[in-house]
């Protein structure tokens, strides 16, 4: 099994949708992160420096989802486990995007996609 550290449940506002009108308003969305990567290191040292720093992560997270706009929840999704990586490109990065009471038939709590980014080549 490989070593994690996730962040779950994170919430923000943000401008995206496929039509303009559901950009021109703002709706709730909900991430769920899981960085993969060994953490032998940070269990031995106690140190930040051999682990995610959850917080930074979470900034990123708040801050390209209400800060940019798209269209599709891949490409916002996507450009979070990107900027993600470029702070710890040895993760894998695994985004859980939800689209909370999305303007859908039949009202659905909820819809999203789930992307899986491998670790960066050293």
């Amino acid at each position: 099994m490989t070593d994690s550290v996730f962040v779950r449940g994170l919430e923000f506002e943000g401008n995206h949708g496929y039509s303009a009108a559901e950009r021109r308003g703002t709706r709730r969305f909900r991430v769920h992160l899981t960085l993969e990567l060994a953490l032998g290191a940070a269990a031995s040292s106690d140190r930040i420096a051999d682990t995610v720093d959850y917080f930074k992560v979470s900034e990123i997270v708040v801050a390209v989802g209400t800060k940019s706009t798209f269209k599709l929840l891949e490409a916002l999704a996507g450009t979070i486990a990107e900027k993600i990586q470029d702070l710890y490109p040895r993760a894998g990065v695994v985004i859980e995007l939800e689209k909370l009471a999305p303007p859908c038939p039949g009202v659905p709590a909820a819809c999203g996609v789930r992307l899986h980014l491998a670790p960066r080549a050293a």
